[in-house]
């Protein structure tokens, strides 16, 4: 008996299907022994499309919010730190936004190419890509970019499968970044419960304190030695509290200071950002993210609560810590009455790194945000550099 051939579009349809299927559990395997922003994830996913689709090579970009940009998140036997660590545009590749805004598997080969604009996204080849639109819903998530060595545009099979896989990792997307947002609900729940027992446990014994120390009676004796006691219990609680489990720290940045304030520079046009570097004063690799963290909510809440022209930022070296200072002009009235919730819990996490947060007016119209750090060992600073 002849085959059916009407069964062969079937059959190619479940394959593909199956094909893109496979991807996400490929993916899925790995979740729980990847960090939330390892790049890992992404890596067996580009790598996944590549085994099930037959195309040689693949780099995922993904929006980041965070950033504002999109970057390169995973990649298969495409260097991705050859990319600019503040991410890349949608113009960096004209025919990634016709992928996105029409939702299909656009081939180079169907046209003149592709023209990559930016020099340091040169590594990419100027022939056989093909851009895969990672959305669903009509969100757009990204973009991946794969190669293939044929020579010839793909077929509709292979495009079938690349549409499919770019669904399926777009759910996958999805579900990384739920677990994500669940990871930091649970730090920000660490956080909240951290701030409420050192206000139970700390703010009111040294309110106490606070009220005898303003009386006009003179502290001798036994009252001194009370308030001596209270102040070193409070000095034990702090202590104790802040040995408990460390409180999640900011993501990871593959930026330095100086590139995130360039980065910051660009995205706040509006407002001069001055910044002065002392030589010398360099932020250690592990303190890296929790300093552009405070800078970068320096920046939003100075610009959200106040009217800044101008935007003052200096890091100095003070004996043996570090610290960054950002002062704002045209601060409102509204300003004076503290930080928001983002600069206080910051203040803890600065605390659990050795270092202090502070923040509050400065001058008549002024705002002043100071991050002390501790800073790296110059001997080890020298080995790195």
């Amino acid at each position: 008996m002849a085959p059916d051939e009407s069964a062969r579009p079937h059959q190619s349809a479940a394959v593909i299907a199956a094909d893109a299927l496979g991807v996400f559990v490929q993916a899925m395997a790995g979740l729980e022994e990847a960090t939330p922003d390892s790049a890992s994830f992404y890596d067996r996913l580009c790598a996944a499309v590549c085994g099930a689709i037959d195309v040689d090579r693949a780099v995922m970009f993904l929006y980041d919010e965070g950033r504002r940009r999109v970057r390169p998140v995973g990649s298969h036997r495409i260097d991705r730190d050859a990319f600019p660590p503040e991410g890349v545009g949608i113009e960096d590749a004209p025919l990634s936004r016709v992928a996105l805004e029409e939702d299909r598997v656009v081939d180079a080969l169907d046209g003149p190419g592709d023209r990559v604009t930016r020099p340091d996204l040169a590594q990419l080849p100027e022939g056989d890509l093909a851009y895969v639109p990672i959305a669903a819903g009509g969100v757009w998530y990204g973009v991946m970019v794969v190669e293939q060595t044929t020579g010839r545009p793909l077929g509709a099979a292979e495009r079938d499968a690349l549409w499919i896989a770019g669904k399926v990792v777009a759910f996958a997307s999805v579900a990384r970044r739920a677990t994500r947002h669940q990871e930091q609900a649970r730090q920000m729940t660490r956080h909240l419960t951290l701030v409420r027992e050192v206000h139970e446990q700390v703010i009111q014994r040294m309110f106490g304190v606070g009220l005898v120390l303003a009386s006009d009676a003179p502290l001798e004796g036994e009252a001194r030695e009370r308030a001596r006691n209270e102040v070193e219990a409070t000095q034990a609680d702090l202590r104790q509290l802040l040995q408990g489990p460390a409180l999640g720290a900011a993501p990871p940045t593959e930026l330095t200071l100086a590139e995130e304030i360039e980065r910051l520079r660009r995205a706040h046009d509006n407002v001069e950002l001055r910044a002065t570097i002392e030589p010398g004063a360099v932020v250690p690799p592990d303190l890296e993210s929790l300093a552009q963290s405070v800078l970068g909510e320096a920046v939003r809440n100075a610009i959200k609560h106040g009217r800044p022209t101008v935007l003052q930022i200096s890091l100095e070296r003070v004996d043996d810590a570090l610290a960054m200072t950002i002062v704002s002009d045209g601060a409102r009235r509204s300003q004076a009455g503290g930080g928001g919730l983002g600069l206080r819990l910051a203040a803890v996490e600065a605390l659990q790194a050795g270092g202090l947060l502070e923040f509050g007016t400065h001058g008549e119209s002024g705002w002043r945000v100071r991050l002390l750090l501790p800073a790296a060992d110059e001997e080890e600073h020298a080995r790195d550099a």
